[in-house]
């Protein structure tokens, strides 16, 4: 009876080894989430719209407000041309790497009775494919 007793107990004690829990896997984080950056967006100060604003010399100057500007900061590249022959304009066409937004942008070398077009695209130092832009015409007087 006794044997029984041993027999049964070494029995349990090898099923119970045999039952070891394993492991537990460490559970994989979730990836971080890449912070995406918020679509530029512009306006010009002062906004001529859709009529022509007048440069009452030969420099006009303006300023751009970007809202929702990444912290990596952007770039604003200004072309200016003769609406007539789209000639490039030597002091009107600039790149200001960086641009601090609210900043005064001066184009020059504006002859009297010229019509010209100005064109600003700001973009995204961090992501270049982040941009927005702008176009007026600009006549002086």
């Amino acid at each position: 009876m006794f044997l029984r007793y041993v027999t049964a107990f070494i029995f349990v004690f090898l099923l119970s080894a045999g039952c070891k829990k394993g492991d537990t896997p460490t559970p994989t984080p979730p990836p971080t989430p890449t912070p995406t950056e918020e679509q530029l967006s512009i306006t010009l100060d002062p906004d001529p719209g859709s009529t022509t604003a007048a440069a009452t010399g030969a420099t006009y100057a303006f300023k751009i407000a970007v809202t929702k500007a990444p912290s990596a900061g952007v770039k604003v590249d200004v072309a200016t041309k003769k609406n007539s022959d789209n000639s490039a304009v030597s002091d009107g066409t600039k790149t200001i790497d960086p641009y601090t937004p609210g900043s005064e942008i001066s184009i020059g070398g504006l002859t009297a009775g010229t019509l010209y077009d100005v064109s600003v695209t700001v973009t995204s130092k961090s992501k270049s494919t982040n941009n927005a832009s702008a176009a007026f015409k600009v006549a002086r007087k």
